[in-house]
């Protein structure tokens, strides 16, 4: 009996096995409330920690996996920001680190307290979590998508459930109901969110499954007409466009149409933004560099002349920088810098930004639980060389993606899709918190990772 136990076991393909439990991790989560929820991120988790589980158990796929130099060193300072980022959650760290509040709680109580670095050393923990987590399926993306009929898979599957999410907004939508799943909407009435709280968060997920339809689509078009002889290339074309090209276009077209919807304006822009950035990167890729530039080009004309004609048109776009929520934005990033200055090397701890802003602004309105920028807020919560050392990883791996793009002659959809929505995402994070949505930032982790599994040609790996 053991013997046979042993054989089907052997038998299992623990690699195809882990990589749909961690596809379905990454795809399904937006669906939960944009995996901003408990249970829904905790569904995710156990996913990638199954994947991981089944991964451990086959030694062949790490033989198989070449960690390059920049990967070592962007995992190592990873691994760096993680442990600081669990020191400032201790409690018996020097007193001078501590922060003041703990010292007068302390002084209050007449009872000395074992203080740490975070304000909320409980949030701080939570967000070290979600971090871990982002990591995780960044690391799982590299490992899986080395095969690249799992990369493809990945992001076909990416594309076929980020369009339907896509399409239950816009049913909802028509349909005239406020509700984000069974859920009655609180705030964003009238803006197609989908399956997210926050219009703004849904826009720029959509964008990622946009241009992730826009490459696969180019894709299809280069393996089915780009290689054909000239004489089969008109029936090609008609074959492609009834049997891929239109439906694709349609689909497309909704997702357009679902982005518009949300109202967000920082969405939609970006989002036609990775549009031309994919188009122009992909030349890159293919060494045509006349034509990449005159798409640059293109692109911002046709970006520059979308806002002017839009600001002409909508009284949403033409208060871009007028706007409520434009004047807020800019008093919570001036407040935002006054506590990076306070304390700018220990930093408050992840998720440290909210029980400080409430600090310095009580009873301000309206309510921020955010600052609305990640990249800053990243800064103030691990401190400025603990930011530093978390962007200094992404830069690496981002020079990783480059080096795909200009090196790899084939396979160049991955790389290229990747350094585009990598350069989606942390645009809009610049004006948002979408970084601290697990539905868009392990979204992006998973790309990221994949684009990076194939950004190396067989023969630099051989060589290692």
């Amino acid at each position: 009996m053991a013997d046979s136990n042993s054989i089907n076991l052997a038998r299992i393909d623990l690699p195809r096995a882990a990589f749909w439990l961690f596809a379905a991790s990454i795809v399904l989560l937006p669906i939960g409330l944009g995996g901003d929820r408990p249970f829904s991120l905790g569904l995710g988790q156990c996913g990638l920690a199954l994947s991981c589980a089944l991964l451990a158990a086959d030694k062949d796929i790490w033989r198989e996996t070449v960690f390059f130099t920049r990967i070592r060193w962007a995992l190592g300072l990873l691994g760096i920001v993680l442990v600081w980022a669990f020191v400032q959650t201790l409690g018996f760290v020097p007193v001078s680190w501590m922060h003041p509040l703990w010292q007068e709680t302390a002084a209050t109580l007449g009872q000395p307290l074992h203080g740490s670095i975070s304000v909320a050393p409980e949030d701080s923990l939570k967000g070290l979590t979600r971090l871990l987590t982002y990591i995780v399926a960044g690391l799982l993306g590299y490992v899986l998508g080395q095969e690249t009929l799992r990369a493809r898979r990945l992001v076909e599957v990416l594309w076929g459930v980020g369009s339907l999410i896509c399409l239950y907004g816009l049913i909802v939508q028509a349909a005239g109901i406020d509700r984000v799943l069974w859920f009655a909407k609180t705030a964003y009435i009238g803006d197609l969110t989908a399956t997210f709280i926050n219009h703004n968060h849904f826009a720029i997920y959509a964008g990622l499954v946009l241009v992730s339809g826009l490459a696969l689509t180019m894709q299809s078009w280069r393996e089915h007409i780009v290689g054909a002889r000239p004489h089969q290339k008109v029936a090609l074309i008609r074959q492609w466009l009834l049997k891929q090209g239109l439906p694709r276009f349609f689909v497309l077209a909704l997702i357009l149409t679902a982005i518009i919807l949300s109202h967000s304006r920082a969405g939609l822009v970006i989002s036609l933004f990775g549009v031309g950035l994919y188009l122009f990167f992909y030349q890159v890729y293919l060494h045509a560099w006349r034509r990449a530039w005159m798409i640059g080009l293109a692109m911002t004309a046709v970006i520059v002349l979308f806002i002017v004609v839009a600001a002409s048109v909508s009284d949403h776009f033409a208060s871009l920088f007028a706007d409520s929520s434009s004047i807020d934005r800019a008093k919570i990033y001036d407040l935002g810098w006054h506590v990076l200055q306070d304390n700018p090397w220990l930093g408050y701890g992840l998720n440290g930004f909210e029980p400080e802003y409430r600090l310095y602004q009580p009873g301000m309105v309206p309510e921020f639980n955010h600052l609305h920028n990640d990249i800053l807020e990243s800064l103030i919560d691990l401190g400025v060389a603990g930011g530093l050392i978390l962007w200094a990883a992404v830069a690496l791996l981002l020079s990783g993606l480059w080096h795909g793009i200009m090196r790899r002659r084939q396979n160049g959809l991955y790389p290229t899709l990747a350094l585009t929505v990598s350069f989606m995402v942390l645009a809009h994070a610049l004006v948002d918190f979408d970084l601290q949505i697990p539905g868009v930032a392990m979204t992006w982790t998973a790309l990221l990772g994949t684009g990076l599994a194939q950004s190396w040609r067989r023969a630099e790996k051989r060589a290692l």
